[in-house]
């Protein structure tokens, strides 16, 4: 019996440790903007390096790679637009909390992966998988590439709107600063 649960064994591992990461979301986390551009670089470093192993695309292959990365890029940004980004005036530090729209669309869009990386397996599991194919690998890179432009389109929006806010809180410091100098 428990081998035939096994396959469904990650999945229920994958929603348990989704759910904390979401509540931990909901609790709010500091916003670093000057920090912002280190996961998609890494992500960035890793596709080089993936494609640069990977056979060349045919043009399926490519017209894969552009929807991917329209499709990463409209993801990334409904992601950060349901992200609730506030100043705390005394430090000047920036907490995002993830909206609970933004909680159920990152649930969904990682239990479409699993539905899509079913689908490409044929509905087997990937131990089972008779050879490594070129096809498993132009889907493989075509979801890396939806990951770096989702995550670069998320960070280039919460850096675009924690501008307005790091400049209120200068002026709002800088003000301050004036009027205790005047008092003096």
């Amino acid at each position: 019996m428990l081998k035939q649960l096994l396959p469904y064994l990650a999945p229920l591992i994958f929603v348990v440790i989704l759910g904390l990461r979401m509540s931990r979301a909901r609790n709010g986390r500091p916003v670093k903007p000057e920090r912002l551009w280190i996961r998609p670089a890494i992500i960035a470093v890793l596709m080089a390096y993936m494609l640069a192993t990977s056979p060349r695309p045919d043009l399926f292959g490519l017209g894969l790679y552009g929807l991917a990365a329209v499709l990463g890029v409209g993801a990334g940004y409904l992601l950060s637009r349901h992200q609730e980004l506030t100043l705390d005036p005394q430090t000047g530090a920036i907490t995002s909390k993830m909206s609970v729209f933004g909680m159920i669309l990152f649930f969904c869009m990682f239990a479409g992966r699993y539905a899509f990386r079913t689908f490409v397996n044929g509905g087997q599991a990937p131990d089972k998988l008779a050879a490594h194919s070129a096809q498993i690998t132009l889907y493989s890179d075509a979801a890396l590439l939806f990951l770096l432009a989702m995550f670069s389109a998320q960070a280039w929006e919460i850096w675009r709107r924690t501008r307005p806010l790091l400049a209120e809180h200068a002026t709002r410091t800088a003000k301050s600063a004036a009027g205790q100098v005047e008092k003096v």
